[in-house]
């Protein structure tokens, strides 16, 4: 019973916090992302960037359209990952995490943010099976193995370090593998600046709750 309503509570959490609206680590937009759209990527990629800073204002759909242009256009390898990860994320805001699966399934190989997107889509699903496919994404193809594996957003996911060790804390939580989740949410407080009231935070107390 603690388990599933620790599924509930997570649920309501990452709704807040992987979906843009906590704002970061703090509440003001202060994740350990590297965003920088003056920066250009490959080969000068101008419909990615822009499909970005789009993002960025909240014009989704205008963002997808970018996106789609870079897909269009003969892309590198890398190009077409960029902008499938974009429309991932693209749909995500203007829905639910899920919702960006299909483009994150296609980016994934060589996004690390279409893994983290990837991953706090199963978070959300919720099942055991979910929960092992988030180990795999976060610790295995991210992280290889490293538990004090570093995630840096290529892009401006509002995803931090801290909260990608959280993420994998309660899946490790969710799946019974108690000692492991412990070692990955004090490791996010560590990372972590400030804690307190944040969706770290709120993450951390639906783990906790889930190991007593």
């Amino acid at each position: 019973m603690k388990r599933h309503l620790g599924v509930f509570l997570l649920a309501l959490s990452l709704t807040v916090g992987l979906t843009g609206c906590s704002g970061g680590v703090n509440g003001e937009g202060d994740s350990n992302y590297s965003y920088d759209i003056g920066t250009p990527i490959v080969r000068g990629n101008a419909f990615n960037d822009q499909g970005w800073a789009l993002m960025e204002k909240g014009q989704y759909d205008s963002a997808i359209t970018q996106f789609n242009k870079v897909i269009a256009d003969n892309p590198t390898d890398d190009e077409k990952a960029e902008a499938n990860n974009g429309i991932g994320w693209s749909k995500a805001y203007l829905g639910q995490l899920k919702d960006g699966m299909p483009w994150f399934e296609k980016a994934k190989d060589i996004s690390d943010d279409a893994k983290i997107g990837l991953a706090g889509a199963y978070l959300q699903l919720a099942s055991r099976s979910d929960m092992e496919q988030v180990i795999d994404l976060i610790f295995k193809q991210l992280g290889n193995e490293n538990p004090h594996f570093k995630y840096v957003a290529r892009r401006n996911t509002k995803v931090s370090d801290a909260e990608a060790h959280a993420m994998l804390a309660y899946a490790y939580a969710a799946t019974g593998q108690d000692e492991l989740a412990r070692e990955q949410l004090d490791y996010a407080k560590e990372l972590s600046p400030v804690w307190d009231g944040t969706t770290l935070d709120q993450i951390g107390k639906v783990v906790e709750f889930m190991l007593q």
